[in-house]
């Protein structure tokens, strides 16, 4: 049967203090059968719990057995048996008192099995009555043998464990709060129970209740007590199959090495588990640990050689604390860094290397934080793409992730070549050997950028002529000077023109803009000076 807070147990004693109440109001005889039937359902109740009771202690033998007769197991063994003495001592005492009452009320009845029932006089004289002269009466001498059960349980089971729950079964009115707000003239636990007009029917139901108190704290007690045998034992039965393997991502071709081996835990116990100091999450018996792994001094071999302290702690079913810890070791790879770029060996000054980093190891775990000396970084949309903005001739790169130093990369720094100053008519290269014609209205000059330079950074590459001064020069002396803020000439600017005379273009200044639309003047440009003869 289930312990004191079964819902059968429940209604029963409901039904108990329900009609505890009605016989304050002197209801008639139906009312009074009633704690008849609630007397026999605590009977039945408490005979099958008895004999679990006494199973239950065969059980703790058996165990005991079992595992040698240890000495240990053997005291759990030797106080079960003491409080199943005690218990059924106690249960027969009360037993012995509901005897009397229903010999001192007329004898048994085979409808009611109690021929004074209605009786309401013998409980509450023979509760009250001091029978061996030590002013402590029949009720007081029930209440102290109840109780002192209820203490051996407490202090020999629970060692005195205030939080266990354990009280005294056998309470006044002012020890129990439900009569906090309107508690009895007389407070005594021989008034409570067994007070002036308590029938006999109701004398018997409410031993039976006390009855049913005594067995289902030896429940409780003796569950603790079948616990705690083999507390030196560590029994397992969570078992499953786990395999370590060397590495988990395998190249093709490359052999896949593993072990496989059967791991266990144990569903009772809930183990507290530490990696360096830090409380893990315990889940069927296995602790969960991740961390972002640091390296440093790398061998030859790149490996890190690591380490943290594991530690488990179990509580045994006898009570005692166990910790196993260990010292595991692991490596750490130096990570690889992978540089994508169109101009992997050089940078170029003053310019945005867009250049993508990679560090295959990290897989999804990757998302890196840049700095350089020697220039400046701007992260792109996704991982590892970055644009570097050198501004010296060397540039170090350094690759972190989630806080860990990871790598750098040096790269050097190439100046930006410069640009060729072309003069083209409608888009077309003016042949500076044989000219133009002395009435051609018009000509450009293009800041043309290195071919090779311009197919890396093309958002760099983007010159123009800002200033150059046109001369018309006649015989070898200049007959005409025109200067222009542009990249267009006017030749109509210089009238006169005539076959056998040369225009003379001086470059005065050029200008760049760079990959976020800042202008900047460039002074690495050729030619500088150009000749243009007239046909």
């Amino acid at each position: 049967m289930a312990g004191g807070d079964s819902p059968r147990q429940k209604m029963i004693n409901m039904m108990y203090i329900v009609l505890i109440a009605m016989l304050a109001l002197n209801v008639d005889t139906k009312v009074l059968k009633k704690f008849i039937l609630i007397n026999e359902s605590f009977e039945a109740t408490n005979s099958e719990k008895t004999v679990d009771n006494s199973n239950k202690v065969e059980s703790i033998r058996s165990a005991v057995d079992e595992s040698g007769n240890r000495k240990e197991d053997i005291q759990v063994l030797q106080l079960s048996e003491s409080v199943r003495e005690k218990s059924n001592e106690l249960i027969n005492h009360m037993g012995s008192i509901k005897s009397l009452i229903v010999e001192e009320t007329g004898g048994k009845d085979s409808k009611t099995g109690i021929k004074g029932y209605k009786n309401i006089d013998f409980v509450y004289s023979y509760m009250n009555k001091d029978e061996d002269g030590d002013q402590l009466t029949n009720g007081d001498d029930l209440q102290i043998l109840i109780n002192e059960f209820s203490t051996f349980v407490l202090d020999s089971v629970y060692d005195g464990d205030k939080e266990s729950g354990i009280h005294d079964l056998a309470r006044n009115a002012d020890q129990i709060p439900m009569y906090a707000d309107d508690p009895p003239t007389d407070p005594s636990f021989s008034a409570l129970n067994f007070g002036f007009g308590t029938s006999a029917g109701a004398g018997l139901a409410t031993i039976s209740q006390l009855q049913a108190e005594v067995i289902n704290l030896e429940i409780k007690a003796l569950d603790k007590l079948a616990a705690s045998v083999g507390a030196a034992d560590l029994k397992f039965d969570v078992v499953t199959l786990t395999t370590l393997p060397e590495q988990k991502v395998v190249a093709a071709g490359a052999k896949y090495k593993t072990q496989l081996f059967l791991s266990a835990a144990s569903s009772a116990i809930v183990p507290t588990m530490t990696a360096d100091g830090d409380t893990l999450e315990v889940s069927n018996g296995k602790g969960y640990y991740e961390f972002t792994a640091t390296g440093g001094s790398y061998d030859r071999d790149g490996l890190s050689k690591q380490s943290y302290i594991g530690a488990i702690s179990v509580t045994l079913p006898g009570g005692r604390d166990t910790t196993f810890i260990d010292t595991v070791e692991y490596f750490v790879a130096r990570p690889v860094i992978q540089i994508q770029s169109a101009s992997v060996q050089a940078l170029y000054l003053n310019c945005g290397n867009e250049i993508q980093v990679n560090v295959p190891a990290l897989g999804s775990e990757y998302n890196p934080a840049f700095s350089a000396n020697g220039g400046d970084v701007q992260k792109g949309s996704k991982a590892g793409q970055i644009t570097i903005i050198p501004k010296s001739k060397k540039v170090d790169l350094r690759v972190s992730n989630a806080g860990n130093f990871i790598g750098s990369q040096s790269f050097g720094v190439r100046q930006i070549p410069a640009p060729e100053i072309k003069a083209r008519v409608r888009g077309k290269d003016i042949d500076l050997k044989n000219g133009i014609a002395a009435n051609t209205p018009s000509f450009s000059l293009d800041a043309v950028a290195d071919a090779s330079f311009a197919e890396f950074l093309p958002k760099d590459a983007r010159f123009q002529v800002r200033e150059a001064e046109i001369i018309l020069a006649r015989a070898g002396r200049g007959v005409a000077t025109r200067r222009i803020n542009s990249k267009n000439v006017n030749l109509n600017q210089l009238p006169g023109r005539r076959k056998g005379d040369n225009i003379v273009i001086e470059i005065k200044k050029v200008a760049r803009a760079n990959f976020r639309g800042e202008v900047e003047d460039f002074k690495n440009f050729a030619p500088r000076v150009i000749t243009i003869p007239l046909k």
